[in-house]
């Protein structure tokens, strides 16, 4: 029983070519993750401005959605891996010079401004390159499990990365905190050096650009699985805005301080983890499709449940599961994506997946804002996490592509409806 939950480490054991890849990805969310403390604390003390913090970061991240969908074109046109490597160098460089004008005697902001967002172009097309290679360097039964070993990455590299990056900046300045973040940019060159040629398949982002990406939209919107795994994905990012309330929700429903918060951030967290480290179960999955919607129905509920939570060991526990089912759903969204998409087609898909993730986000950030101006955090948890289960449930009955998808290639009965 407990070797069927342990996490399935067979994509880091059986291919060389993925165990490089992951490595290298590890040490890229550690540096952005170091980047996201050193950048806002350069800014602030350069300028004492917390405009400047939110237009550095508002640039950073309009330049990570520009690369995402340009690394979506490219990748389904040049080879995967020189796009990679060309993309993590870019990067290095972008840090290195980070860390050259954090050691002049007067840094300059307008620098900080153009190389964050030079940061995020490179980071945008090295992700989508890297998600899109993914399926060529593993057995395509243990794309699931390579889905776990992606999201515990990013899950523990977004709780530690920033507070080693604090940790570096409050003993050695920020310039420091950029030169480890070039210094482990440039070693794993070596690693994706070593990766085999990851040339695509076929001619369909040939092209304009732009009509690449167009047609990256409509095979998203025609295709059965694919199209309703993008739409729940929306979903879940959008309803991913509840953190806006939680400082609310703690002080005026729960009667906590700062610590009920700091509790209440990290439990999502802790579950997500949680998840993929027993995750061996869910590659084994006869409907992983059905299990999805399950765990989205469930996971929506649970938030509806938040709002009526009366105590922060409740609370704490409510937000536990719901990350855990979010990671799982997460987990086999990944799986089904890579299975149902076309090799044409996987850089502009899986730049549309990170380009809706990033976004949507912002998105519910910005409407549970709105919508607790108007409620009481409790009763605006419970509004917000009951009309999501009431979506996730209508989509869960009409979906019949997605109900009855499985993860072998080439299962979906009407790939292109």
């Amino acid at each position: 029983m407990l070797r069927r939950l342990a996490m399935d480490i067979g994509p880091l054991r059986d291919s060389r070519p993925f165990r490089n890849v992951f490595i290298a990805r590890t040490v890229s969310v550690f540096g952005i993750g170091m980047l996201m403390v050193a950048v806002p604390v350069q800014v602030y003390d350069l300028t004492g401005s917390t405009v400047h913090v939110g237009a550095v970061s508002a640039a950073e991240g309009a330049a990570l959605l520009a690369g995402f969908l340009w690394g979506g074109v490219l990748a389904d046109r040049h080879d995967r891996r020189r796009l990679m490597l060309r993309a993590r160098a870019a990067a290095g460089v972008g840090f290195a010079l980070l860390t050259l004008n954090a050691f002049l005697p007067s840094p300059s902001a307008a620098a900080l401004y153009v190389l964050a967002a030079w940061d995020g172009l490179a980071t945008g097309v090295s992700v989508t390159a890297l998600l899109a290679a993914t399926p060529a360097l593993v057995a395509p039964d243990k794309l699931v499990a390579a889905g776990a070993l992606n999201a515990l990455t990013v899950r523990l590299g977004s709780m530690a990365s920033p507070a080693l990056g604090g940790l570096v900046v409050s003993a050695f300045g920020v310039g420091w905190n950029y030169a480890a973040a070039a210094a482990g940019t440039f070693g794993t060159l070596g690693l994706l050096t070593s990766l085999p040629v990851l040339k695509p398949s076929g001619e369909d982002a040939a092209g304009h650009p732009l009509k690449a990406i167009a047609g990256g939209f409509r095979f998203v919107a025609s295709h059965r699985v694919v199209g309703s795994l993008m739409l729940l994905g929306l979903l879940f990012m959008v309803a991913g805005g509840i953190p806006v309330l939680m400082p609310a929700f703690a002080t005026r429903g729960l009667d906590g301080g700062a610590t009920t918060v700091g509790l209440l951030y990290a439990a999502p967290a802790c579950g997500a983890v949680l998840a993929s480290v027993t995750s061996g179960w869910a590659g084994g999955l006869r409907a992983p499709g059905r299990a999805l919607l399950v765990a989205s129905v469930s996971g929506f509920a649970a938030l509806a449940c938040l709002g009526l939570a009366r105590h922060p060991g409740a609370a704490v526990a409510i937000l536990l599961g719901y990350g855990f089912v979010a990671s799982i759903e997460e987990i086999l969204r990944y799986g089904l994506i890579q299975s149902h998409t076309p090799d044409s087609h996987l850089g502009r898909v899986n730049a549309l997946w990170a380009a809706q993730e990033t976004g949507g986000g912002a998105v519910g950030a910005l409407g549970a804002g709105v919508l607790g101006r108007y409620l009481a955090p409790g009763p605006a948890i419970v509004l917000y996490g009951t009309v999501s289960a009431a979506l996730a449930l209508a989509l869960a009955l009409t979906l019949t592509g997605l109900r009855t998808a499985t993860l072998a290639p080439g299962s979906d009965p009407e790939p292109a409806a």
